[in-house]
């Protein structure tokens, strides 16, 4: 009886196995129809960005050298298995019982083919099932040269490459049919993990995994010890050249992927011959291509937000995180401009001193009083600090998230008013857009259309409003006009000079801890730079290099032609100054910094309401300075 039980639970066994392989097998396509056959991009007028990503070779190309470091490191078997390691298997399924978990992989050349070609790569049981499955049947219809042929044209390899002999040219600027053992172990160890152990990512790492290829090779008696131990010296003394990527930016490539993933596309699916029209320009990107390491840089339409430059590493939030700076400032300008602020209105330009904190102006210089205007042209942050406390930090904050759609690491603190919010340059860009469109925030996007492989076009590209600022006692145009009227005068005297050009720019400068930065343009482009270093000022070391950008392209410094007139000044938004740094005035007038001419000086361009708000603040620690410049003063004023 246990005899025939035996049976009768082997012959279910293998029923149900036959069953799950013929109903997962049976609509299986071709595995030759789902090969890389490449993807090809395009600039904006047509012209190829980049080819195709995988470059097919015939096993007979491939030196045997790289087959044999391939199949004693990833599938000793390989050639004796039937698609499945059944000894590894079993091994890898003890372990991940143990664990209670799906670490353990086991999986054989075919089996690895198999997911790149019909399946995902997530970590479940089914997809393992299928996987198995699906390499039984691989071998029962092709031949294992078959099999060892498509893995090596498939297998991804990082950077978004896919297949040995693209990953070869990419990472040493050589045909495969030349690569040898050094550089065989380095491909092959690639494979396990294509972001960490590719050579651009970390050579260490990528020699270190390239020795447990070598080893592997030992063991299977590819090797002698004695080679073995001139390999691992070899694989010590390897330089990896970093090379250029002719007209491409790899982050290019990463964004597109990105945004394909939004519009419902994968990778997998569009390098299979697929035709993607993005929307940057060949100029520009001809000319960021050039630019330094440490410096990013990017374009949009601000009508659109079509990307038209894109350059560099960290441009999008939260990938990457930079200090605006004075870039900020001109966001909450905009604001004062809505609420009812006019260019003409004074700040007061005196040391403050807000609890611990005191902030300067850059130049470390005051002028007691300035306009709105001039403050945002000079890019005074003393009178910038007083605009936003006058504003209130919770509005200013609330603006920026939920208007301008600003996303970003924001301080729980007044240092906002000068840039200590962490985004990105496309973060910021379509903040500006808004600025120059007259109040409407877009997505930028880099992908115009998708054509199929048959020639269809299968996706078009549209603007996407996030957002439509609200107007408040000024609309939205007339504060857009207002602002850039003085962003024109940043450009054309103020701290973005070096940024100049024949025809009109609108811009702004900024300068953190670790970045500097320019964005600007017209209505037609607008164009942030962001150069990372110590000791960098946004009108010294970005603006240059948004000149040098623009140059060759046909800038033609449009803006928008909106008539419209100054708000009337309303007296009472002129800000007094409950942060007054008192002592730090007295302590200057007593080390002979300051004198009691040149504070009279200071005063001249302040409002009555400022000078009595100074008086006060100074008669509760000196009251004989104040009757003193009181008295110099009373005279020369109408009161």
């Amino acid at each position: 009886m246990r005899r025939i039980a035996f049976l009768i639970g082997l012959t279910t066994s293998l029923v149900g196995l036959f069953l799950c392989y013929f109903l997962i097998t049976r609509d299986l396509d071709s595995p030759e129809s789902h090969l890389p056959t490449g993807l090809i991009m395009f600039y904006n007028n047509g012209s190829p960005i980049m080819l195709s990503r995988t470059f097919w070779k015939n096993l007979s190309e491939v030196p045997v050298v790289l087959v044999n470091a391939l199949v004693s490191s990833e599938d000793k078997n390989f050639m004796s298995h039937i698609g499945v390691d059944l000894e590894g298997i079993v091994r890898a399924l003890v372990r991940n019982l143990s664990t209670l978990s799906i670490n353990e992989g086991a999986s054989t050349i075919t089996q690895q083919l198999a997911r790149t070609l019909y399946l995902s790569f997530e970590r479940t049981w089914e997809r393992k099932i299928k996987e198995a499955f699906i390499a039984l049947w691989l071998e029962r219809v092709r031949t294992k040269d078959e099999i060892l042929q498509m893995y090596l044209n498939s297998v991804y390899m990082g950077n978004g490459l896919y297949g040995l002999a693209s990953a070869c040219s990419y990472y040493f600027g050589k045909d495969l049919s030349n690569v040898d053992l050094q550089e065989s172990a380095i491909l092959v160890g690639t494979i396990r993990s294509p972001e960490n152990y590719n050579p651009f990512r970390d050579a260490e790492l990528s020699k270190k995994k390239a020795k447990t290829v070598l080893l592997a090779m030992l063991r299977e008696g590819y090797l002698t010890h004695e080679n073995y131990e001139k390999e691992l010296s070899a694989i010590d003394k390897l330089t990896f050249i970093d090379r250029p990527r002719k007209n491409l930016d790899e982050e290019v490539f990463w964004r597109v992927v990105r945004e394909l993933k939004t519009i419902g596309f994968g990778l997998d699916e569009v390098r299979q011959g697929y035709r993607i029209y993005t929307t940057l320009d060949p100029t520009l990107m001809k000319n960021s291509i050039q630019l330094e390491q440490n410096t990013v840089a990017e374009a949009i339409d601000p009508f659109t937000g079509a990307i038209l430059a894109y350059k560099g590493v960290g441009l999008t939030y939260p990938e990457g995180k930079r200090q605006l700076g004075s870039a900020v400032k001109t966001l909450y300008y905009y604001l004062a401009l809505l609420e009812g602020w006019n260019l003409e209105n004074q700040l007061a330009d005196l040391p403050i001193k807000i609890g611990d904190w005191t902030p300067e102006n850059f130049d470390k210089q005051y002028k007691g009083s300035v306009t709105m205007a001039q403050a945002l042209i000079e890019s005074r942050n003393i009178p910038s600090v007083n605009l936003f406390m006058q504003l209130g930090k919770d509005k200013v904050v609330q603006f920026f998230q939920k208007e301008m759609k600003l996303n970003g690491y924001y301080p729980n603190d007044l240092t906002i008013s000068l840039g200590t919010i962490e985004s990105a340059p496309e973060e910021i860009l379509k903040c500006y857009a808004a600025i120059f469109n007259g109040g409407v925030v877009l997505q930028p996007y880099i992908i115009d259309a998708i054509e199929d492989p048959y020639g269809r076009i299968i996706y078009r590209a549209s603007p996407k409003v996030l957002n439509v600022i609200r107007a408040r006692k000024n609309s939205t145009i007339v504060a857009s006009s207002l602002l850039l009227s003085t962003m024109k005068r940043v450009v054309d005297q103020g701290t973005g000079v070096y940024a100049k050009q024949k025809v009109p720019v609108a811009g702004k400068t900024g300068t953190s801890e670790k970045t500097a930065w320019f964005i600007g343009g017209d209505s037609q482009i607008i164009l942030a730079v962001a150069v990372d270093g110590q000791n960098l000022t946004g009108g010294v070391n970005a603006a240059p290099v948004w000149a040098k950008i623009i140059a060759s392209y046909p800038y033609k410094g449009i803006l928008p032609n909106w008539q419209v007139q100054q708000p009337i000044i309303d007296k009472k938004s002129t800000y007094v100054m409950p942060t007054l740094d008192v002592e730090r005035i007295l302590q200057w007038i007593n080390e002979g910094k300051l004198t009691l001419d040149s504070l009279l000086k200071l005063t001249e361009r302040m409002s009555n309401s400022m000078i009595l708000d100074l008086l006060s603040a100074l008669h509760q620690s000196s009251p004989e300075l104040a009757r003193d410049l009181w008295e110099r003063m009373k005279d020369t004023r109408s009161w």
